[in-house]
């Protein structure tokens, strides 16, 4: 094996970089004050990002005396961090100082930074960079550049993707998603492309070409969405718009028993305070908010890569396969998504406290502000944090203490409201590892299964292989080791509403990819002298990584057809919620499509009845056998009768879809049923387009 598996010795001093660390918090405080000027809410969108992710974290890291990596990662996370914890305790206090919360961390920033400038007497100053400077250096980049080939092969791969996109706006319905429809095909090969010019820079140990690259797959694989759809994706998006929408109209939290979401309030306070702040609308920011995302979960794990000891190179394949790996698609607009990356945060913070326990200390502040934030991460950073502290790999020992205090806490007060969720789902691993979703379906949903299955199994596989591999050679695999196989615990007592192994597997992909990206890069690297090796080992590296990439992309968009929003939903939805008045029942066959909680509205729906939009699927199988001719029709019809308010029964493209992808009722029953309604008296048309059609009972009363 090659020199990457030899260990190297992690410098922790403070490189000349930090001396701008305090310059840049200053900037981001100018971003941060400015965002509250009338611009255009995309600008101050823009401004708001860069304050958040940059100032309070540097503010923070500027007085420790930790590795680049390690501020890397911790920054943001820190910002993320202060603005959740922040936005959450004025909400428990029911108060709602938006604009004042901003001045007092702006003013935070700006004293932190002044303050460490004037007592840091040994920095050296900062030197201002001049136009010409400027000129000189992009004139010797642009000379470099065109003549890098892999960052040529990025650039022809964006060109190819931009064509492709136009291929994928109105696609037709297909069983095996986005992938088999228009110039879905295109996608794999842009990302191949991205692929191919990634390996040829590691090759040639072009770093920053490489970086470039793992941008282009995120672009590739996560900007596709948004940029050939309207509104967002996944029908739990809306639900989590809603919530924030009732945030921003009446500055408190939403009544308690309505839903789950008001006691893990973090990621909902937090993006009201955002949209406050801007007057963005909030499901353009839930549009782009994947990218965003995925960036800053390839930042955080490549840092973490670092801070394990390995080099560049490994740690951008780290990032690389975490991303073409990832298909469970919970990087959309939710709590999850923001509590992985503020998890990855505080496991780099633990990684550098046995030389900074300083770094220990404050993935405290960082680990209180993740519980209220979700409700199923803070468990798993837990438990990875208790095997490295008995491992002896993190600082101070009793680390898990403060976090399993904080975690019993908020737990305890909240027992009556998680109680009825359940707070385990017994202690049958195989069950709780059992999907949501048991139907046989159709030959597409068999075939995205079984890629889904075959990758997963796959990388966990590989990623055992390898730290077999890495500790044999005596590297310091534990930390990634104990990231990669840790969630499987959470199988022992909990099934997550049949979504536990993807969780599971979410939570395992950053430690495998980090423990694979050192032998995948030496595989890619080394130049083997049998001539047998030279040519086999190249073949079977380029068919695992174009299968990897080919089934990543196809668990991610292989639901296409039953995830995809449109905006004429979301119209008739918000139309129903203002003007309707409660109690009223909106019921669809299967829960897609019409995102029945898009709005504050809701709230005054669901205090009412919180199961108010309760799909068909969800009654009891006895309810729905012989479906449609089981007398189904008649028994809603009487149901309306008797409710005091307003009866909607809403049909879709998504939810047919869904029916007929998963099997779960005959063929051509959805439109057999729809027929019905049309020809009942007590039933009308209240709105209808290409995509829905909503009926309203409008029958007699009992």
């Amino acid at each position: 094996m090659s020199d990457l598996l030899t260990a190297e010795r992690l410098d922790t001093r403070a490189p000349e970089l930090t001396r701008y660390y305090d310059v840049a918090a200053l900037a981001s405080a100018v971003a941060g004050l400015t965002s509250l000027a009338p611009l255009p809410s995309s600008v101050s969108s823009v401004l708001l990002t860069v304050f958040v992710l940059v100032g309070p974290g540097l503010a923070i890291v500027t007085w420790m005396r930790i590795p680049v990596a390690a501020a890397v990662a911790a920054v943001p996370v820190l910002g993320l961090s202060v603005v959740t914890a922040a936005t959450t305790v004025v909400a428990w206090f029911y108060r709602w100082p938006a604009t004042g919360l901003l001045l007092v961390m702006v003013l935070a920033v700006v004293v932190s930074a002044l303050r460490h400038r004037w007592h840091d007497t040994g920095a050296e100053p900062v030197r201002a960079v001049t136009v010409q400077q400027v000129s000189l250096r992009l004139s010797q980049w642009w000379h470099v550049a065109r003549r890098n080939r892999p960052l040529i092969l990025v650039a022809v791969a964006l060109a190819v993707w931009v064509v492709v996109l136009f291929g994928l706006g109105s696609t037709a319905y297909s069983q095996f998603g986005l992938l088999f429809v228009g110039s879905g095909p295109g996608l794999v090969v842009c990302a191949l492309m991205m692929l191919g010019a990634f390996v040829w820079a590691l090759r040639k140990r072009a770093v920053g070409t490489g970086a470039v690259a793992v941008l282009g797959v995120i672009v590739v694989e996560r900007l596709t969405p948004t940029l050939i759809t309207d509104v967002p994706i996944y029908g739990w998006t809306y639900k989590h718009l809603g919530v924030v929408d009732y945030i921003q109209q009446f500055q408190t939290l939403p009544p308690k028993g309505v839903d789950i979401y008001g006691e893990w309030p973090g990621f909902f306070t937090a993006f009201a305070w955002f949209g406050d702040i801007t007057s963005a609308d909030m499901m353009s920011i839930a549009h782009w908010f994947a990218p965003v995302i995925h960036v800053l979960l390839a930042v955080v794990i490549a840092a973490i890569a670092r801070l394990l000891g390995f080099g560049m190179r490994v740690a951008l394949t780290a990032a690389m396969v975490a991303e073409l790996a990832n298909w469970v698609g919970q990087d959309y607009f939710s709590p999850q998504a923001i509590a992985l990356v503020m998890a990855l945060g505080v496991v780099a913070l633990l990684v550098v406290s046995t030389e900074h326990r300083s770094a220990a200390y404050l993935s405290i502040l960082v680990f209180a502000a993740l519980v209220p934030t979700h409700q199923l991460t803070p468990y798993w950073l837990f438990g990875v944090t208790v095997a490295l502290a008995v491992t002896r790999k993190i600082r101070p020992w009793w680390i898990p203490v403060p976090y399993f205090a904080i975690l019993v806490a908020y737990l305890v007060p909240r027992l009556d409201i998680v109680a009825p969720y359940g707070l385990l789902s017994g202690f049958n691993p195989v069950d709780n590892a059992a999907s949501n979703v048991t139907a046989v379906g159709t030959f597409g949903k068999i075939f995205t299964s079984a890629v889904c299955r075959s990758l997963s199994a796959g990388i966990i596989l590989l990623a055992v292989v390898c730290a077999i591999v890495l500790w044999r050679r005596k590297r310091p695999a534990w930390v990634a080791t104990v990231m990669a196989f840790s969630s499987f615990a959470l199988l022992a007592g909990q099934s997550y509403g049949g979504e536990a192994i993807f969780r599971v597997y979410l939570y395992a992909v950053p430690g495998c990819a980090i423990l694979i990206a050192p032998i995948l890069v030496d595989a890619l690297t080394i130049r083997f002298r049998s001539g047998l090796l030279r040519r086999v080992v190249p073949l079977g590296l380029a068919s695992g990584l174009a299968y990897v990439t080919f089934a990543g992309l196809q668990g991610y968009f292989g639901l296409w057809s039953l995830v995809i929003g449109y905006q004429s939903q979301v119209t008739f939805a918000a139309d129903i919620l203002a003007n309707e008045k409660p109690p009223a029942t909106i019921m669809s066959l299967y829960p897609a499509g019409l995102p029945t909680r898009v709005s504050a509205d809701y709230i005054k729906f669901a205090v009412v009845d919180k199961d108010f939009d309760q799909p068909l699927l969800a009654l009891p199988p006895a309810v729905l056998e012989g479906f449609p001719h089981g007398g189904q029709i008649e028994m809603l019809t009487a149901d309306a009768a008797e409710r005091a308010g307003d009866t909607y029964l809403v049909f879709n493209t998504q939810g047919t879809a869904a029916i007929r992808y998963y099997g779960y009722l005959p063929d051509e029953s959805v439109e057999n049923f729809e027929d019905q309604m049309r020809s009942s008296p007590d039933w009308s048309v209240y709105a209808q387009d290409d995509n829905s059609t909503i009926f309203r009972y409008t029958g007699p009363r009992r």
